[in-house]
């Protein structure tokens, strides 16, 4: 029998503040208003449960990207599914888990302050962030990076109320959605069928396209998009998205402390050993090679 669990997944990331930060934070005229409880990723996280009889002490934000869930609170039931968030109240009965057949990747916060109830006021159901060409949810996801890359690298009072500012521009790209994407200005990948689908590989680097995927979204048949995509750029769709993986891969190595197999799940790799001959064969150096002779 599998056991259902709370951690422990492939590719985790989480950060549980001490209590003596959080009570700082509490206090604080700069944060106490709203500021981080915990945060953390999971990926393809089957069989994730976790149940609480009378809830938690802070809100709860869950935010999934790929896969579904399902949720309860108190006798409301709900399925969460791709591009869809919740915020879960605290104090009262919660449950939630990863479907069985299709687990979801999630990004989650639990969070306090004087604004959390006005915050979350009308959010204790699944709200859809839907893709457009203006979405702007890879700019979504960079700004958790740097919440997480900022509480894991110090904990000064100068890095927590910068990650607690950034915390709450994040929920304003959910609460305020139209208001974001307007001002991003006009995107640049509006207008031709190649724009188009390499906007939606750059929005969806942390997920296995197919050329049907991309083909619908800009509503063309396989066949047709294939042979546009090749004629326009010369290499094959996915031979596209993958040098896009590789290339933020630069990045990750570079930038942050990640490690390789959590930088090979948030591209859509679930075998970090897949990913580096993958990124060996592109680069011409290992993952470990290349951060070695181009770290800051």
């Amino acid at each position: 029998m599998i056991m259902k669990r709370e951690l422990g997944f492939k590719g985790e990331r989480f950060i549980y503040l001490p209590l003596s930060i959080l009570e700082q934070m509490g206090k604080n005229l700069l944060t106490g208003d709203l500021y981080i409880y915990s945060l953390g990723y999971f990926t393809k996280a089957a069989f994730h449960y976790i149940e609480r009889l009378n809830g938690c002490d802070q809100y709860l934000l869950i935010y999934c990207k790929d896969g579904k869930g399902h949720v309860r609170i108190q006798d409301r039931q709900y399925e969460l599914s791709a591009d869809q968030y919740i915020i879960l109240p605290p104090h009262i009965y919660h449950q939630y888990e990863a479907d069985e057949k299709d687990p979801w990747s999630i990004y989650w916060f639990h969070f306090k302050g004087t604004k959390a109830p006005y915050i979350a006021q009308g959010q204790d159901e699944p709200h859809t962030v839907t893709p457009s060409v203006s979405s702007r949810q890879q700019n979504r996801l960079e700004l958790f990076e740097e919440i997480y890359t900022t509480l894991k690298s110090n904990l000064s009072v100068e890095h927590i109320n910068y990650a607690n500012f950034c915390f709450g521009y994040f929920l304003s790209t959910l609460l305020y959605i139209q208001q974001y994407r307007e001002s991003g200005g006009k995107s640049e990948y509006m207008g031709t069928i190649i724009n188009r689908s390499i906007y939606y590989m750059n929005e969806n680097i942390n997920k296995n396209l197919t050329v049907q995927e991309i083909a619908s979204f800009v509503n063309y048949s396989p066949s047709y998009f294939y042979r546009k995509f090749m004629q326009e750029i010369g290499i094959a769709p996915m031979t596209y998205f993958t040098k896009m993986k590789i290339n933020k891969a630069y990045g990750l190595l570079k930038d942050t402390d990640l490690k390789i197999n959590q930088i090979a799940t948030l591209l859509g790799y679930t075998d970090p050993l897949y990913f580096s001959r993958v990124f060996s064969k592109e680069a011409g150096v290992s993952p470990q090679q290349y951060r070695a002779a181009n770290k800051k």
